[in-house]
């Protein structure tokens, strides 16, 4: 895998080339990695090249520490280390917090949002507190990696999820607590009018973890917003659904204003739009 040096630390990465367009990929919290976006990536059209970034695997800790304004400043600075144009950014839980903040942050480095299963604060959201006490009392504990990383599937993928579990039981502890901590204090929720392009929000219908209602306030609070619900997916629509998660992500794609505007079949307009 490639990497490229962003504030003097080194940033892996995975890439699929292709075209001139772009995106860039997040993986989310919990020791979670690139590979989280390896069939995604291979599924695009030819036109389009990705990017998907290693927060805890791999890659040097953010100058600032772990959190989400610091992955947030990573995402603005990887985009001008490799002088990418605008790209569309893809963010899952974490990686979707993340890519607001970015898109808030740098809006003149962004070009569209994909947000899967997340949403702008974590507001009495009581599992991730109780997960955030399991990483600090048996974090280290592959049982725990293992409870903790069955919430973001419905139906887990056999071979995914043994790799995923054993990947991310191998990421520094401290950053996937330090992270979970920020992600818990993060509230984008006043600033999300700021966010200037278009956004795909992505909602699993049987995620425990972020409900329609987190859903339903990046819609309120997006301008150019609309929904795609993954019927038969958890929290990983991308690996769980990934027909219908890359239906829904090539028609919003193929809608950007590089592109004629195009209809969705199973897009559902935002409030919004």
């Amino acid at each position: 895998m490639p990497e490229v040096v962003v504030e003097g630390a080194k940033v892996h990465y995975a890439m699929r080339p292709g075209g001139r367009r772009q995106v860039v990929f997040l993986h989310g919290g919990f020791g979670s990695s690139s590979e989280l976006w390896t069939r995604t990536m291979e599924a695009m059209p030819p036109e389009y090249s990705g990017y998907a970034i290693d927060n805890f695997l791999r890659s040097d800790p953010p100058p600032g520490g772990y959190s989400v304004p610091e992955f947030a400043r990573r995402v603005g600075g990887f985009i001008a280390a490799l002088g990418l144009q605008k790209p569309v950014l893809v963010g899952h839980s974490m990686g979707g917090v993340t890519v607001q903040l970015a898109a808030i942050t740098y809006p003149d480095r962004v070009g569209g949002l994909v947000l899967v299963c997340t949403g702008p604060a974590m507001t009495n959201h009581d599992l991730a507190r109780r997960w955030l006490q399991e990483l600090r009392a048996n974090g280290h504990e592959l049982v725990t990696i293992r409870d903790i990383s069955r919430n973001w599937f419905h139906r887990p993928v056999p071979d995914f999820f043994e790799g995923y579990v054993q990947r991310a039981a191998t990421a520094p502890l401290e950053a996937m607590i330090a992270v979970q901590a920020s992600l818990i204090d993060t509230d984008l929720r006043s600033r999300l009018p700021e966010v200037r392009v278009p956004a795909l929000v992505v909602y699993g219908k049987h995620d425990s973890g972020r409900t329609i209602e987190h859903a339903q306030a990046l819609l309120r609070g997006i301008r150019q917003s609309e929904l795609a619900t993954m019927h038969e997916s958890g929290h990983s629509p991308m690996i769980e659904t990934p027909k219908e998660f890359d239906a829904a992500f090539h028609r919003f794609l193929e809608g950007l204003p590089w592109q004629r505007a195009v209809s969705g079949l199973s897009i559902e307009q935002g409030e919004g739009r």
